[in-house]
């Protein structure tokens, strides 16, 4: 999103194809129910905000929401009324398409065409592909040999899975807002009805911690599932939290994240972001740095190197 709001600023006519139903991607946001889940990313820094994106600290949709202990001088953001409206805005005005997945691309006289299971629309002048990076490498290989150092990038790019537990309640209990690897089967447990904007219902995310999830990736979900909903209940214990019906919960949900958490990121510059050949550009978490800050980066980076390369045909 971030590249295509910086080349439709330029005057591109941009399209966006989005295998997901709706905008999120890693700010997922899961609402069913009355309940409101965060399941991806919960919140971000002001610092991870690349400076030509700086503007959007202005917008109303973004509150300070101070309560991330752990990390000491500088306030989390969060997007209102849930984390998937940042994407949403960053993509405010761009021709956005949802539950559209690309399964092929062919390049032909130096534009491209994009495959689904049922259909082809194109051409375009230039591809920019965001995907995790075993997804990017799937559609470059058809591309060979354009996009070969892109390809090689990509394939050395590791994950990290995650689970992410949705657990809401009927009660609402005054539960800490958010707590920290309390047990070595979790790495953050965040209270929902704590932020703001958010349906004042008890609703907690629980991330699991990466090696547990990665030890338990095949697990069935539902016992993944039952297994953090017994930790929550002696965890929101501790923390003096009611135990009456904590193990009963009216919604309870496991999302798996298999491309989650960066273990080796492709070390990218700016200019390797792009293909030597062609108009075709990578950009995503995986590129440079592993964070909100790496992946908005990177999509201005490929948008500056696809302008360069458009510029130069002309």
């Amino acid at each position: 999103m971030s590249a295509g709001r910086i080349l439709s600023a330029s005057g591109y006519q941009v399209t966006v194809f989005d295998k997901g139903f709706r905008c999120g991607g890693r700010y997922a946001t899961r609402r069913i129910d009355g309940f409101s889940f965060d399941h991806g990313t919960p919140y971000f820094k002001p610092s991870q905000i690349p400076e030509d994106l700086k503007d959007i600290l202005e917008k109303p949709y973004l509150r300070s929401w101070p309560y991330d202990l752990s990390e000491k001088g500088e306030d989390a953001l969060v997007s209102m009324p849930a984390m998937r409206s940042f994407p949403e805005e960053l993509g405010r005005g761009l021709d956005v398409r949802q539950g559209v997945e690309i399964e092929k691309l062919s390049f032909s006289d130096d534009v491209f065409i994009a495959e689904t299971a049922d259909t082809s629309s194109g051409p375009y002048d230039a591809v920019l592909l965001t995907a995790p990076g075993p997804q990017t490498a799937d559609l470059i290989e058809g591309l060979l040999p354009l996009g070969e150092d892109l390809l090689q990038a990509a394939r050395k790019v590791t994950y990290a899975p995650q689970f992410s537990v949705l657990i809401g309640y009927d009660f609402l209990r005054d539960a800490p807002a958010i707590i920290h690897n309390p047990t070595p089967k979790i790495a953050k447990i965040v209270n929902q009805a704590k932020k703001p904007d958010r349906p004042i219902k008890s609703a907690f995310v629980v991330f699991c911690a990466p090696e547990w999830s990665f030890e338990n990736l095949d697990r069935p979900k539902d016992e993944v599932a039952q297994i953090i909903l017994k930790d929550l209940q002696n965890i929101l214990f501790e923390h003096s939290v009611a135990g009456d019906g904590l193990d009963n919960p009216v919604y309870l949900a496991v999302h798996s994240w298999r491309y989650c958490r960066i273990e080796t990121s492709a070390g990218l510059t700016p200019e390797a972001q792009i293909d030597t050949r062609s108009a075709l550009a990578v950009a995503g978490d995986w590129i440079m740095l592993p964070d909100t800050h790496g992946a908005l980066s990177s999509g201005i980076n490929a948008a500056r190197q696809i302008e360069i390369k458009l510029s130069n045909r002309s």
